[in-house]
């Protein structure tokens, strides 16, 4: 694990887009963390003190992925900030979360001791059920002024390499399981789009820019999208709008290099509402961004989760014979829009704020679609 910090530690020293590190003393961090390992008694330790190294820098695409993390433990519920409240939104049916007693639209106050709050709330997750699994969690729900503990054993499962390295990358608990869209027509030539993930090619995406195209109105689906490819962002956003221009400008450690965008004709001209939320991240914050600065669309929904930057993934082997290959998510890059603003640590602010209570979670209401569609009609 120490030759592991090396490593880790040299990769972002020489890739960070920040060559000051944001004026870190890194290497007496780095010195921090390598103690930290020796006084550990055991690997999820060690695997916090790297991860903590990083974390110093405070940036959402720069992360560690250690090694060995091929068994994925499923804990049976999902949950995400709602404004500034930590809500239940998934419950699995049967599974270790519901024989705990958790239920949909539970407000969580803490996990594992630790306070839940919206700024933190995704990487301590990530700590606690990916890169170092707790074989039970305690999840402390706020109900009308008192609280209890759900105690939940997680049901362990494998997962491939490669589904970690693209799901789990540090930001939030991905929603692109199955298909990477769905489409749905409602009345008045209303036609909804539910785009998953970025992390699809731009063909996949052909038939459903063709049924877009007949459409009296769209409504776009960016909540739980955790972004992906900027290629696919370019060409879609390239989908919405007539004119070319620079949508933002990537700033690394070499020149400022241009993020165009090219119209793609005949480009869809009728009326866009984007559904956001916090845990809408990267390219999906990029797409709604723009759409507001070229008054294109009305953006609705919450605030999203403020993590955009360019990332590059540094995979390393570690060990003379026998090696373990764990990587490192460096953001070589910081996005700077059009505007001039920064959306990392910031978001999208929605143009009407929509965030669904503890009862609409409940009864499986979607209040903020409920909106969108309403507004389609005007």
């Amino acid at each position: 694990m120490e030759q592991i910090l090396n490593l880790v530690s040299k990769d972002v020293q020489n890739n960070f887009y920040d060559p000051t590190l944001k004026g870190l003393d890194w290497t007496a961090l780095t010195e921090q963390a390598r103690q930290r390992i020796r006084n550990a008694s055991e690997t999820g330790e060690m695997v916090g003190a790297i991860s903590a190294l990083l974390y110093q820098l405070h940036d959402s695409h720069t992360v560690f992925i250690p090694p060995g993390l091929k068994i994925k433990a499923n804990y049976g519920f999902r949950a995400k900030p709602f404004g500034d409240t930590i809500l239940v939104y998934q419950v699995d049916k049967d599974g270790p979360a519901a024989k705990a007693g958790l239920q949909l639209g539970d407000q969580i106050v803490g996990v594992n001791n630790l306070n839940a709050v919206r700024a933190s709330f995704f990487g301590m997750m990530r700590y606690l059920t990916v890169l170092d699994p707790r074989e039970e969690l305690d999840v402390e729900v706020s109900d009308r002024g008192s609280s209890h503990v759900a105690k939940i054993a997680p049901i362990i499962e494998t997962q491939s390499r490669e589904s970690f390295y693209l799901l789990d990358r540090g930001r939030q608990q991905s929603d692109a399981e199955g298909p990477s869209y769905a489409l749905r027509d409602y009345k008045d030539g209303c036609v909804y789009f539910q785009l998953r993930s970025f992390l699809v090619r731009t063909t996949e995406l052909a038939p459903a820019v063709k049924r877009l195209k007949t459409a009296k109105s769209v409504i776009l689906d960016l909540r739980g999208n955790g972004g992906g490819s900027i290629d696919t962002l370019i060409d879609l956003v390239g989908q919405f709008v007539p004119e070319r221009f620079v949508m933002a400008t990537s700033v690394s450690r070499r020149k400022p290099e241009p993020i165009r965008v090219e119209p793609l004709s005949p480009h869809l001209a009728s009326p866009l509402i984007i559904l956001l939320d916090s845990a809408s991240a990267s390219a999906s914050e990029m797409f709604a961004r723009t759409m507001q600065i070229h008054k294109r669309a009305v953006v609705v929904g919450d605030r999203s989760s403020g993590s955009v930057d360019r990332a590059l993934l540094f995979l390393q082997p570690v060990g003379p014979i026998q090696y373990a290959e764990f990587a490192t998510e460096i953001a070589v890059s910081k996005v700077v829009m059009e505007d001039g603003e920064e959306l990392e640590h910031r978001g999208v602010t929605p143009d009407e704020v929509c965030v669904p209570t503890p009862a609409d979670l409940r009864e499986e209401k979607d209040p903020c679609l409920e909106r969108a569609l309403a507004m389609t009609g005007k």
